[in-house]
């Protein structure tokens, strides 16, 4: 038998296909994702406006704004290891329609909050029974191992919190108090005059509903093991993906000639890229193959979760977490907050009482408008940027730029001048647009690329979204009530933003001991591994055993599919000649 014939048809050197992306998944992932930023970012617009109709005094709104912000994380930080190490047992997918289901019953909940406490348990429902965050980001890495299509790959996932940042806000904003700010259509004393709050919230659970029909429905199981596992939503989406591609050949067929002709060979081959069931977003390489396959189901000891590496970037993590999302609670009170008074005079350097006085819709588009540059930035800036410069260098440059942004946030109270104001919030905005791009999409990719084996990719994401979500658990109390404490006439209002420009500053501890790292399964360039290279050389051996059997199962499998689009064509050939 020739040699050429011998080699498995999928191993070949010569004629291994670049890799690429796996769209659809990773579309489906992003329905799934696209939900959650705009249940987080909605409240941001009414937040303030709710704790004040609890009764609470305006001094205090800073502080609970906070706290109720933070006991979404406080919860999360509870459960996310707790979610990674599940979606490692049972299966990514099940973890993420249970995540999505959770957020949805407790957003309604939270809607209809009438007191602190039922907000702040509500939230921290939110929190508790969602950990979708570490898994998506897993799924992504068993996805796209290749690290040349990280970058694009990975900026998905804040892509779409930046669009769902966007629609967010304006949610909020634009469906809170609707009795007030619509009486037309909602009359006074009516459901939604007595429930100012649950309109946004309706309208979230009713987005999250789909997003859960949807994964239920389209998402694939990408955990080594329950790839096979039957799933009855997938088969009912297969069976509606099945129909709708019928529909389309069928109009199709009656304006191409296209049906009359044999399959090529090469035709079969390209009809299975877009099969349901394909391995083109699972099975690049010999190398990826045999290292999906030999893996026991049982996830790895904490010792070969966290590395090195590993901690500096879940440190960094953390305290992205604390200064990031403590900026964004506090920001919509300072904006919201009445303008300062004759009583209470701004008087520089310290003591810059008050805010801007900006209703929620005012809000709301501020907001939005970060979300849509953001996402711009996402899109088109940081890909090839990424590629050029490395993940660590542009960490580095936001850790530089964030201090900026805290520093002078309060100093743009006293502007009197309009145009100065908004230069001012012009530059500042564009600034944290284009940091929280670097920052955060960049971490991730960091935190990924130091697993040392597909099987703690779970548990890592997870150890690391439960430690951001501590940062996120204590910045926003801490600084709300610093910021209230401010408020009180204390004489230093501006201690909560040097505070955060100290946080920010605190960065640069453990930005110069990263390196970029090798990929999922790599070795980055700083860690030793002479340790474990025995324990290599054996998983090695075992993958390519176990890649040749996995060879052999896909040839069969690509024959089957083969089978089954002859089948296909000739049963649209046959209705052809019958329409004739």
């Amino acid at each position: 038998m020739p040699s050429d014939e011998s080699t498995p048809l999928v191993v070949r050197e010569n004629e291994r296909p670049k890799p690429k992306l796996p769209f659809k998944q990773l579309a489906v992932l992003v329905v799934c994702r696209l939900s959650e930023p705009i249940c987080l970012t909605s409240i941001l617009s009414y937040l303030p406006q709710m704790i004040r109709s609890f009764g609470v005094p305006e001094t205090d709104v800073g502080f609970w704004v906070g706290l109720t912000a933070s006991s979404f994380s406080i919860a999360q930080c509870m459960t996310g290891i707790a979610w990674g190490r599940l979606s490692d047992r049972v299966g990514r997918k099940p973890a993420i329609l249970c995540g999505i289901l959770g957020m949805l019953s407790s957003v309604l909940v939270f809607g209809f909050s009438n007191s602190i406490a039922m907000a702040m348990i509500s939230r921290s429902c939110i929190g508790f029974l969602n950990g979708n965050v570490g898994i998506l980001r897993t799924v992504v890495a068993e996805l796209v191992p290749e690290r040349e299509l990280q970058p694009q790959a990975f900026s998905l996932l804040p892509l779409t919190w930046s669009i769902g940042s966007i629609a967010g806000p304006i949610i909020g904003g634009f469906l809170s108090e609707p009795a007030k700010n619509y009486p037309a259509i909602f009359p006074q004393g009516g459901f939604f005059d007595r429930h100012p709050f649950a309109l946004p919230n309706m309208f979230t659970a009713a987005i999250l509903f789909m997003a859960l029909v949807f994964g239920t429905l389209f998402l694939e199981e990408t955990l080594v093991g329950h790839r096979h596992r039957y799933d009855p939503g997938r088969e009912v989406g297969k069976k509606i993906e099945a129909f709708l591609s019928s529909t389309l050949d069928r109009f199709a067929s009656a304006e191409t000639t296209y049906k009359h002709s044999p399959i090529p060979a090469d035709e079969e081959t390209a009809a299975l890229a877009s099969h349901p069931n394909n391995y083109s977003s699972t099975i690049k390489s010999p190398s990826r193959a045999a290292h999906h396959t030999h893996h026991p189901h049982a996830p790895l000891p904490w010792s070969q979760v966290l590395t090195r590496q590993s901690i500096y970037n879940i440190l960094l993590y953390f305290l992205i977490a604390i200064h990031v999302v403590s900026y964004d609670s506090i920001l919509p009170v300072f904006f919201s907050t009445h303008p300062p008074t004759a009583k209470d005079p701004i008087r520089l350097p310290f003591h810059i009482p008050g805010g801007f006085g900006l209703s929620t819709a005012q809000i709301g588009l501020i907001y939005s408008v970060n979300a849509i540059i953001t996402m711009l930035l996402q899109f088109l800036l940081y890909p090839p940027i990424a590629r050029h410069y490395g993940s660590v260098k542009l960490l580095a440059t936001s850790a530089a730029v964030y201090p900026f942004i805290y520093f002078v946030t309060p100093y743009t109270l006293p502007i009197t001048s309009k145009h100065w104001l908004y230069a001012s919030w012009t530059v500042i905005i564009l600034l944290k647009s284009i940091t929280g791009v670097f920052v955060f999409t960049s971490s991730t990719i960091l935190i990924t690329n130091t697993a040392s084996s597909i099987r703690v990719l779970g548990t890592l994401n997870g150890f690391a979204t439960s430690t951001a979500a501590m940062g996120r658990a204590v910045g926003p109390s801490a600084f709300g009530w610093m910021f209230s404490a401010g408020q009180k006439g204390g004489g230093w209002t501006t201690i909560p933003w040097v505070g955060l420009t100290i946080v920010a500053a605190t960065m640069w501890v453990w930005i110069p001991k990263l390196v970029e790292g090798d990929g999922v399964g790599g070795e980055s360039s700083s860690s030793g591994s002479s340790d474990s290279s025995d324990e290599e050389e054996e998983e090695n051996g075992v993958g390519v055993i176990d890649g040749e059997r996995e060879d052999e199962r896909l040839r069969e499998e690509l024959e089957e599919e083969c089978k089954k689009v002859k089948g296909r064509r000739r049963r649209l050939s046959m209705g052809s000649v019958g329409e004739q």
